[in-house]
């Protein structure tokens, strides 16, 4: 299998290209929105498509497992818009926060117009998919309230694990549901990567995380304090903060790549699933490439993906 950063490299155009045909779809959307999602790394549309590849064998994805592919990816555009408006966070994508060059209430009626998209894209896969999709967004809405107002009796850690799960490992779970299910795939296979892409992206979560509690806009006036704050937190009374830090986001790698276990040895040689562990390591080594600022010495990619704490 081709390294997931290589894959991602491969696929961005194919996936930047439908998102401007679905988006210049006249009346679809208002053009302001459109620089914005086009856009980005591709990470869940990257896993989705990885994992067709993986269990199909083909090189170029199917019309139905890119246009899958989008809807995750303008699924989480959507979600961007919101969490900026939440979070105070001034840029996104390298460019102003939607809301600050829009208006906050163009904001939010851009954000429910992108939300629509998604479901365009998925209705013809069948009411499963649309199903899922629902589902998936209603547990983001659940993780950011529960980041933004707290969890009734849970821990730190039990709070933070919980938001994470739910604001960002469940797209990764349908995107990587929705890779297997594009290749037809029994129900145990589908579970088996539904499961490895909620940890993946877990894991992503944390690696973003760090990378935000070593940013400058750290604890900068008018901006809200996110999941990190609950990470760092979880971690208190420990000797050396960034080593247990690489230690939670060690260990939230080495869950992912375990969980393609039973439900998808069959379907998996030993390299491929190896492939995939790597494919773990990848996402969060460009989470922590893109998250902190230069000059930033605490944790470093070595090599594309490779994540190794000094």
């Amino acid at each position: 299998m081709m390294p997931f950063y290589e894959f991602l490299e491969e696929i961005r155009p194919a996936v930047n290209r439908r998102i401007g045909e679905v988006t210049g779809d006249e009346g679809s959307i208002d053009p302001g929105v459109v620089p914005l999602l086009l856009r980005g790394k591709r990470m869940r549309a990257g896993l989705l498509l990885h994992t067709h590849a993986a269990l199909t064998g083909r090189k170029a994805p199917t019309r139905r497992a890119l246009d899958l592919a989008c809807a995750v990816e303008l699924a989480h555009a959507a979600s961007l818009i919101l969490d900026d408006m939440l979070d105070g966070d001034i840029l996104r994508r390298g460019l102003p926060s939607h809301h600050l060059t829009r208006g906050t209430g163009r904001a939010v009626l851009d954000a429910v117009g992108v939300l629509a998209l998604p479901y365009a894209l998925a209705a013809p896969c069948g009411a499963e998919y649309v199903a899922m999709l629902a589902s998936a967004q209603q547990s983001m809405a659940r993780g950011v309230a529960w980041e933004m107002l707290g969890g009734s009796g849970l821990s730190s850690i039990e709070l933070y694990d919980a938001i994470i799960a739910r604001k960002t490992g469940c797209l990764f779970a349908l995107a990587a549901a929705w890779g297997a299910m594009a290749a037809d795939e029994d129900e145990d296979v589908v579970a088996a990567f539904a499961d490895f892409g909620l940890f993946t992206g877990k894991a992503m979560q944390i690696a973003d995380d760090i990378a935000d509690l070593h940013a400058p806009a750290a604890g900068v006036p008018g901006r809200r304090p996110g999941s990190e704050v609950l990470l760092l937190q979880g971690i208190a009374g420990e000797d050396r903060t960034d080593q247990a830090l690489a230690a939670r986001l060690d260990t939230e790698i080495a869950r992912a790549a375990d969980r393609l276990g039973d439900g998808a040895r069959q379907r998996l040689t030993p390299g491929e699933r190896e492939a995939f562990g790597q494919a773990v390591r990848d996402i969060v080594g460009l989470t922590i490439a893109g998250g902190l600022p230069p000059g930033t010495a605490t944790f470093q990619v070595v090599r594309p993906g490779a994540l190794v704490y000094r």
